[in-house]
């Protein structure tokens, strides 16, 4: 009985608040598009560089990365680079290791572009040996 006596006073007291709401119609003159007009004169290439890095992958699962852009790899002396923006470029992991040259090399570039990305894959007994390079092009608006 007292469960029900609860029930009815909290379905009446739920009733009781009262809450107004008003729409307006309203509207952003911020743009929601931006466009630049831009095309390949109004760039300057820096240069072009290739980046690489080599490495062994064991029974499928097990990999040791050797060299990364020539130079023997120390793993505790690790640098990343992504190469990102609008439309993010995805070049894989060990590749990432190898990008920092291009930066270095042409640090005031505005866009580097990768335009040429090359796997050599040598098999072995119970692995593989694999070298991966990417040329990127620099480029600097004018």
């Amino acid at each position: 009985m007292f469960g029900l006596l609860a029930l009815m006073v909290m379905s009446f007291s739920s009733c009781s608040g009262l809450r107004k709401t008003t729409g307006v119609q309203t509207t952003s003159f911020v743009p929601n598009v931006v466009r630049v007009e831009s095309n390949i004169r109004d760039y300057v290439q820096l240069g072009e560089t290739t980046v690489d890095v080599e490495y062994h992958t064991y029974l499928g699962i097990f990999t040791t990365i050797d060299k990364i852009n020539g130079k023997d790899y120390n793993f505790r002396d690790v640098k990343y680079t992504m190469l990102e923006g609008k439309t993010n470029i995805k070049l894989g992991g060990r590749i990432s290791k190898a990008l920092y040259k291009a930066v270095e090399e042409y640090p005031g570039a505005d866009y580097y572009v990768p335009v040429v990305m090359q796997t050599e894959v040598q098999r072995m007994f119970l692995g593989k040996y694999m070298k991966e390079s990417v040329v990127i092009k620099a480029y600097k608006l004018k």
